[in-house]
């Protein structure tokens, strides 16, 4: 086939693409119809559905993009990070900055795709977990050269990490996006990491903690935390 031809097809499912998380993250899926995503990439119905097969196609195909998107800039925000305990601060750091900035795309990933069981048989979810993958093999990594427990299953440490983000992007959907995401990442993160730090590096860090003062939640961010709790 003409390259120039499978280029000017990948533009337009490109321009396809961009179009649904738009509108996708702009209301539900079910309320969500392919006209309304043609109307907004400026495309034909009938071109969409030369390159999906229906709206749950065209849904299901929005992480590849995404994941791409992700993996590439964590892996361009971990260059020249050594320690794994750092590397998995950067990612937690990473994931809920990503997300910050993609409010559309949240939304489709955390109150759509994340509990769509059809979602989970398809090659997209593979792909979407890739941010999983990469956690992971930050986690062994840490596990090799002693920083993080390795009587620990790599997998349980994996999913306690994402869990604790996950919750933090869900609640800050459902409150409307009202609060900043990144505001706690620092203390959730630190909750989790002294859970894993291998023993040995847990006294060093606790003997160096010792010699300074303590890092505190203020009132103001206690108050502030209590309200975002409350719903």
């Amino acid at each position: 086939m003409n390259p120039t031809h499978n280029r000017k097809k990948d533009m337009t499912r490109d321009q396809i693409v961009r179009a649904a998380i738009q509108v996708f993250g702009g209301k539900s899926y079910l309320e969500a119809n392919i006209s309304e995503i043609a109307q907004k990439a400026e495309v034909a119905e009938g071109t969409i559905y030369q390159h999906f097969k229906n709206k749950e196609d065209l849904l299901f195909f929005i992480p590849r993009e995404r994941t791409a998107a992700f993996c590439e800039g964590l892996e361009l925000h971990l260059q020249g990070i050594q320690d794994a305990s750092n590397k998995l601060a950067k990612f937690a750091w990473y994931y809920l900055y990503f997300f910050k900035e993609n409010p559309e795309y949240a939304r489709i990933a955390m109150l759509e795709l994340r509990v769509n069981k059809n979602f989970q048989k398809t090659k997209g979810y593979r792909l979407f977990r890739g941010w999983s993958d990469a956690l992971l093999d930050i986690i062994k990594e840490g596990q090799e050269e002693g920083t993080i427990r390795a009587d620990m299953d790599p997998h349980i440490v994996q999913e306690l990490l994402l869990g604790v983000l996950e919750h933090y992007v869900t609640r800050w959907l459902l409150k409307d996006e009202k609060w900043d995401l990144l505001e706690f990442r620092e203390h959730a993160v630190d909750l989790v990491l002294n859970g894993i730090r291998a023993r040995d590096v847990q006294g060093t860090k606790g003997e160096a903690a010792r010699k300074e003062k303590p890092s505190e939640i203020t009132s103001s961010q206690k108050k502030t935390f209590k309200n975002k709790q409350m719903v």
